[in-house]
């Protein structure tokens, strides 16, 4: 901009003069004239490239991250590698890369205020790959990925709205597929027609579960009464517990959680009440006595994680997938005993004609209760 004034000046000067010295000879004029022209041609070409490179650089923002090569890799978590759920299927996955050779690093517990910081620390250390592991982690990871386009960044979860860095991969997965599977499946399984479920943080993954679980039960059982509660918390196993138990007392008898620690807490309180549970991420059936732990909403966690470094070598990281129960990264753990057969054969039923496309969901991220 400041060369395109320059020119301008220059141009004004240039008439200026032309103006003020009518008695020069011919030959002077000329060489004004031309000299203007070439200028004028200076400025439609500098303003040609400049239009040229705006295009180039708005077109490299819808491509994807060049092939690179990785060897330091970084995880934010939002809860602790202990919950034997979504954080310790991370670090699962995580601990495997390192055994391929890779440096790693992982932060626990990583708040809000925390988010952005933390990538921006890890990129500075030098680690090129640098995972936030939630959708709650997109917004900060954007922000930092712009600053750092030599790294590459990958967020499990919905990407933020609007145009975000080539260099970040979003797996916005289908966990609420296998959400509506255990939903019709703790209808089937109710006795006292009361089900429930308990989510941990208000954010887009888990208001999409909780809807899914309530579209799915109702579609089993059209009466099905259905208690909902998002704790706030991934990392509160006394929460999880109390607000379980809360729930027994309204008459609540199956019980999905996918909330990391905060779901053994519930896990307790099912036991104690000998009350029928759902397990999360990984299979869970046995944390809980008796097989009242029915089946579990697997997502294979390490498996995301793993592929990831593959991609980057191929080239074709970034942007946005969304697998599913299809794709086999969503699924549903072998059913209890306390399953009886043609319970699990509605289920499964439920499960294929997702599968087959006969069913499809649209997530819904309304997190109201």
């Amino acid at each position: 901009m400041k060369k395109m004034k320059c020119v301008v000046s220059l141009l004004c000067c240039a008439a200026m003069t032309a103006a003020l010295m009518t008695g020069c000879a011919k030959t002077e004029t000329k060489t004004t004239e031309a000299a203007s022209k070439a200028e004028s041609a200076e400025t439609t070409a500098t303003a040609g490239k400049e239009e040229t490179s705006k295009e180039a650089a708005e077109s490299k923002t819808e491509e994807k991250a060049k092939a690179g090569t990785v060897t330091k890799i970084a995880i934010l978590l939002p809860g602790f590698i202990t919950d034997k759920s979504w954080n310790q299927g991370a670090y699962e996955g995580l601990k495997e890369l390192e055994s391929q050779g890779y440096e790693i690093a992982y932060t626990e517990d990583v708040q809000a205020a925390d988010m952005e910081s933390t990538f921006r620390s890890y990129c500075e250390e030098g680690y090129e790959f640098v995972i936030g592991h939630g959708v709650q982690y997109g917004d900060a990871c954007v922000r930092v990925a712009e600053d750092f386009p030599e790294c590459y960044f990958f967020i499990t979860g919905n990407p933020p709205e609007g145009e975000n860095p080539s260099n970040i991969a979003f797996y916005d997965y289908k966990e609420y597929e296998g959400a509506y599977v255990c939903g019709a499946l703790a209808a089937y399984q109710s006795e006292t027609g009361v089900i429930g479920y308990i989510g941990g943080g208000d954010n887009s993954t888990q208001a999409s579960d909780k809807n899914a679980f309530v579209e799915g039960a109702k579609a089993a059982v059209p009466d099905i009464e259905v208690k909902t509660v998002i704790t706030g918390t991934f990392n509160d196993s006394s929460k999880g517990k109390e607000t379980a138990l809360a729930m027994i007392e309204q008459g609540v008898d199956v019980i999905l959680q996918t909330c990391d620690e905060t779901g053994l807490g519930a896990f307790e309180a099912c036991e104690e009440k000998g009350v029928y549970c759902i397990g999360y991420t990984s299979d869970q059936g046995s944390l809980v006595k008796d097989d009242l732990c029915l089946t579990s909403l697997l997502v294979s966690i390490p498996t995301m994680i793993t592929s990831q470094i593959d991609i980057i070598e191929a080239g074709e990281f970034g942007g946005l997938e969304n697998p599913g129960l299809k794709e086999g990264v969503i699924g549903i753990a072998p059913y209890s005993s306390k399953v009886s057969a043609e319970t699990a054969e509605k289920a499964d039923a439920i499960k294929q004609k997702i599968i087959d496309g006969e069913i499809v969901i649209t997530p819904n991220y309304n997190s109201a209760e």
